[in-house]
């Protein structure tokens, strides 16, 4: 037993080196495996090595995560600096707003997604009528209808607050759009298994379009924990619909990632196109489905 615990305790500094250290063999380890891709030495010591340094530092960081998580709380806590900048915030008056006032914070994310969607919406559509492209048609319904949905709660973001009914009906409707766009999804999901289609970023673009797909899903991740403990449905939906583009933006990232570093291996491509492609698209209808049973029950119950 003592050997047991010995071993673990052990073990356990080896993968928390230190906040300073994790955060460093991060930025090390993604520097290497940057390096190794670019320069095209993923068959050589260097490239086995940097993969080597990269899974350990990903690992440091999720075994650290917890004790970082309380040493930043109480580093912002304790430091005076940090204080007073968070003193001036919640004096000012739309400082204080922003920080405090939560559905004021998701309506400015819902009008700048809003915004992205609109004009990404109108090249993919644009692209589909001058190319008769399928995969275009497909992508631009998708962004169609997730604009419209960030649209609609977006208006009954500010006509409906407090009014849980109304709410319900929003967050059902929205339930049933998730439907049409998890349809146009399968449609390019459909079209990047039979038929190869797929996205390619040129230069080390491919990396940005890497940071921001994680950035997205982390967030997301974030929101739903955060916004947990608020009752209205309308947060509710946003938190679904921002969870169900980022899991989209991590597809997408999948297939460029593939285009870019993996010309040789289709079958492997198809094969994992098709079950990250599959589970997606069953995540979405799942979290529809929840949307409107969900809303169904609880409108029962204020009837009743």
């Amino acid at each position: 037993m003592k050997k047991t615990n010995k071993f673990i305790s052990t073990l356990l500094r080896v993968l928390r080196p230190g906040a300073v250290w994790s955060v460093l063999l991060f930025l090390l380890g993604g520097a290497a495996v940057i390096f190794v891709l670019v320069t095209e030495r993923g068959e050589s010591v260097i490239g086995y090595i940097s993969y080597v340094l990269s899974a350990y530092a990903l690992t440091s960081i999720i075994v650290s995560f917890p004790k970082m998580k309380a040493d930043t709380k109480e580093f912002i806590k304790t430091n005076k600096h940090i204080n007073r900048v968070k003193r001036y915030v919640y004096e000012n008056k739309y400082g204080n707003l922003l920080v405090t006032d939560v559905s004021l914070r998701v309506k400015i994310t819902l009008y700048a997604s809003l915004g992205i969607n609109l004009i990404y919406s109108g090249l993919k559509l644009f692209s589909a009528f001058y190319y008769s492209s399928f995969w275009f048609g497909a992508e631009a319904v998708f962004y169609i209808v997730l604009s419209g949905i960030r649209f609609i709660l977006l208006r009954n973001l500010r006509k409906n607050k407090g009014d849980e009914k109304r709410e319900l009906l929003t967050y059902r409707f929205c339930g049933y759009l998730l439907f049409a766009m998890n349809a146009a999804l399968t449609g390019i999901v459909y079209q990047t298994i039979h038929h190869g289609m797929g996205y390619e970023y040129p230069g080390l673009i491919i990396y940005a379009a890497a940071i921001f797909a994680f950035f997205c899903f982390t967030d997301a991740i974030i929101d739903i924990v955060k916004f947990r403990k608020y009752k209205s449905p309308i947060l509710s939906a946003v938190k679904v619909i921002k969870l169900a583009a980022a899991l989209v933006s991590m597809f997408s990232l999948q297939i460029a990632m593939f285009a870019s570093f993996n010309e040789d291996n289709v079958i492997l491509e198809r094969i994992m196109n098709s079950v990250t492609g599959g589970l997606i698209c069953c995540a979405i209808f799942a979290m529809a489905v929840l949307m409107v049973v969900q809303s169904f029950n609880r409108l029962k119950n204020i009837q009743s």
